[in-house]
């Protein structure tokens, strides 16, 4: 069966309702910059958690930057107990492609707190084998998230699953298939290079049958 590792953010969640009023709030109380604009904050969707606040907070210290990061933090973790954040169809597609046998993980830049944030308060977690993000494997970029995986996991049968160029060069550095979201964040241009783009979730289940090792997909 298919190792299928999933991206997060604009792949499987949509956080946006309460990432930009929690980044706004983080960036009112630890700096006199103008609040970013909800384009802004979308714009670092994707990006290593340093990388986030280095856009937003360019002019502080990286010690202030953690304390933005950490007050953010809270405020996330806090309302996603209380609001469903699972694009259309998530749940039943990941349930799906579990019942057929395929083993589903996890590759996020996000951080560990985030991250079982997610697969707490949306029940996830038993869908999921061995999910780990960028804090998690001590990486720098999405590969070496998937180097990590295949530590445990046979690359010959994996697959990535995302909406921004991360995956998609992730996915090409470890030589796997890499299935774009368009329904997530990033542009036509940044998934140009993914073998096929979907446009909704149920989209993936044609593409990994029960029996399949690999996704039922050609190169473009």
């Amino acid at each position: 069966m298919a190792i299928i590792l999933f991206d997060l953010d604009g792949t499987l969640i949509d956080t946006r309702a309460l990432v930009v009023p929690a980044f706004r709030s983080a960036v009112r109380a630890f700096s006199r910059r103008p609040e970013p604009s909800d384009e802004e904050i979308v714009q670092t969707y994707g990006l290593p958690d340093e990388e986030i606040w280095k856009q937003l907070l360019p002019d502080e210290p990286a010690a202030v930057r953690r304390l933005a990061f950490r007050h953010a933090e809270a405020y996330i973790r806090r309302e996603m107990y209380r609001h469903d954040v699972l694009l259309p169809h998530a749940r039943d597609v990941l349930t799906e492609l579990a019942a057929r046998g395929h083993t589903l993980t996890i590759a996020s830049n996000c951080g560990r707190v985030y991250l079982d944030t997610v697969l707490d308060s949306q029940c996830l977690r038993p869908l999921f084998t061995r999910p780990l993000c960028l804090q998690s494997v001590g990486g720098r970029t999405k590969a070496d998230i998937l180097a990590a995986h295949f530590h445990r996991f046979d690359p010959a049968r994996s697959a990535m699953v995302g909406d921004r160029s991360s995956d998609v060069e992730a996915a090409r550095a470890h030589g796997i298939p890499v299935i774009g979201c368009a329904m997530g964040f990033g542009d036509e241009q940044e998934l140009a290079g993914a073998d096929i783009v979907i446009h909704t979730l149920p989209e993936l289940l044609p593409l990994f049958p029960a029996g399949s090792a690999r996704p039922v997909i050609g190169r473009r």
